[in-house]
């Protein structure tokens, strides 16, 4: 716990989990903003969705990134001049990550505002693109939620790595936890039928525009430098 490293982590790992943990809500968003399209009984099974859309990022963004940090070190065993682009490029895929979830979260905060779906007139439309919405935001954390933490657990706390990942996602589940209280009195507040949806995902994507700043931060020490300093060990 004295660690600054695992803070950090910890801090920045809330993000993701703060989405992750949206699946609880999402039916009640869904139902909340159909104008009646979505009943009870259908809304509880449509956050699958999310959990969809984060196995779409494990598969895609996952499968890009571990790629993209693996020939970062074969250039920094073989190129020492391409030493400096070769770091941005994992830095630069969790940021689009990010900005992909930010943007979905803004998306679903748009389509909950009345006059938006007034103005679409078609009540299912709307609920489309919320559900397009949501495969993007769970695809936009997955690599944040499963990968980073693992990677920098391994690459800095060695034996201790498990006690790590524990602490790592209590502390980010007291986090969101505690954010989504905040956002479920920012909904009922705004009337969930008005537009307190808007101001509870707006909440979200704000929190993940801090908590992607530090990750994309960690991504660039404690992944990119360490990997490097790890692929020079083993000349």
């Amino acid at each position: 716990l004295a660690s600054r490293v695992f803070w950090a982590v910890a801090t920045a790992h809330s993000g993701a989990s703060l989405v992750k943990g949206s699946d609880r809500i999402l039916s009640t968003y869904y139902r909340d903003t159909s104008y009646g399209v979505v009943t009870e009984s259908k809304a509880s099974a449509l956050s699958v969705f999310l959990s969809v859309g984060m196995l779409i990022g494990l598969f895609v963004g996952g499968k890009v990134f571990t790629a993209k940090v693996d020939n970062d070190e074969e250039d920094q065993r073989d190129y020492p001049r391409r030493e400096m682009s070769s770091q941005l490029r994992p830095k630069n895929t969790i940021a689009f990550l990010y900005c992909l979830s930010i943007c979905m979260c803004y998306s679903l905060a748009f389509l909950a505002m009345p006059f938006v779906r007034r103005l679409l007139h078609l009540p299912i439309l709307v609920f489309i693109l919320q559900i397009i919405s949501s495969l993007g935001l769970g695809a936009g954390v997955a690599v944040q939620f499963y990968h980073i933490p693992a990677i920098v657990g391994s690459r800095e706390f060695g034996k201790n790595r498990g006690l790590y990942a524990a602490y790592t996602d209590g502390i980010a589940a007291l986090v969101s936890s505690v954010v989504w209280r905040i956002v479920g009195g920012a909904v009922e507040e705004g009337n969930p039928q008005g537009g307190g949806w808007a101001y509870g995902w707006a909440a979200v994507a704000l929190l993940l525009v801090l908590c992607g700043t530090l990750m994309v931060s960690i991504i660039e020490i404690y992944v990119v430098v360490e990997g490097k300093k790890h692929s020079h060990n083993d000349l």
